[in-house]
């Protein structure tokens, strides 16, 4: 019974994605044709005044999309040292190897650091899509404020988001600075495989820097400013005491919407060879003023976890997509 409750489930929200994704496929293509058309008769219009057309302005051609195997195959190993949830101080260690397939095509995508998209509008400045994304499962027993309380199921998340370029800049010692404003928002469902529950919206906004190529050397680094905010159902599931579950040390608990935290990433990747990348990054959360922060499960205003990680390319396609696809 369960399993068919998750299943049915996550078919309706995958046929709803797609109604979704389709619909907004075809608004934002009208959208862009009629843009298109404004441009050109502008720009004729401006021919005829003997002034410069939009369309050549060289700040305009500096964005440009970038050209990427169909497919790419290969192994993938990483090591990341996190925590339980936000504000939480219980660490969460993750350690994988796995092989990897990246497929991209001009509606779907798979793999890579979007995991897996349906894409919506993709232009050199600006891309819309509907992308899957989560987190993994962590025990509440050992955790010294949760003890007792459910264990936090794992975490799957699906909904729009918006990538807008914001400068891009192409040097002439090869190297390639850009600076991204990306906006998501996601329905969340968590489960543990057996059966599933919705845990609300989270959103998040911020800029993302990145440097290529620095120096003319193969090494590229990253950095990324966010602040979230998340659905009072959300809130409740990382912040929330029942008065069932309280303790003399753990007081019962009404968990509200609102601001969640602000995450800092920086980071930086090497590559050796073409068909291998090594990267190193660490993450700081700051968690005051946070909307649940009187909460018993909320530990700490801030915490540092960091990622390393080492993907190798063994295979890839011979023929090659534009997209709007960063690393």
């Amino acid at each position: 019974m369960h399993a068919m409750r998750l299943i049915n489930n996550l078919i309706g929200m995958t046929c709803l994605a797609l109604v979704i994704m389709f619909t907004t496929r075809a608004h934002a293509q009208t959208v862009s044709s009629l843009v298109e058309t404004v441009e050109t008769s502008a720009a004729s219009a401006a021919s005829a005044d003997g002034l410069l057309p939009l369309r050549e302005n060289k700040n305009d051609r500096a964005f440009t999309l970038e050209r990427k195997p169909v497919w790419e195959a290969g192994v993938a190993g990483g090591f990341i040292d996190g925590f339980d949830y936000p504000a939480s101080l219980d660490p969460n260690v993750v350690q994988l190897a796995l092989p990897f397939f990246i497929y991209r095509s001009p509606l779907f995508r798979f793999g890579g650091r979007g995991g897996a998209s349906a894409v919506a509008l993709e232009q050199p400045r600006v891309k819309l899509d509907l992308s899957i994304g989560g987190s993994l499962n962590a025990e509440s027993e050992g955790n010294r404020v949760r003890e007792g309380l459910p264990d936090l199921d794992t975490l799957l998340e699906i909904g729009p988001g918006l990538v807008v370029r914001v400068f891009d800049k192409q040097w002439a010692s090869s190297g390639r600075t850009l600076i991204t404003w990306d906006s998501e928002l996601r329905g969340v469902i968590s489960t543990d495989f057996r059966s599933v529950d919705t845990q609300g919206l989270v959103a998040s906004t911020g800029l993302r820097f990145r440097q290529r190529n620095i120096f003319g050397l193969p090494v590229d680094v990253l950095a990324k400013l966010a602040i979230t905010a998340g659905t009072e159902q959300l809130q409740d599931y990382f912040y929330q005491v029942d008065t069932e579950f309280a303790t003399a040390s753990r007081e019962p608990f009404d968990a509200k919407a609102g601001y969640l935290e602000t995450t800092l990433f920086l980071g930086a990747a090497i590559r050796p060879f073409p068909s291998l990348r090594i990267f190193a990054g660490a993450a700081t959360g700051f968690f005051g003023g946070a909307a649940n922060a009187d909460s018993p499960l909320h530990e700490t205003n801030n915490t540092t976890g960091f990622a390393l990680g080492i993907v190798w390319t063994v295979f890839k396609s011979k023929r090659f997509i534009d997209v709007n696809e960063l690393e």
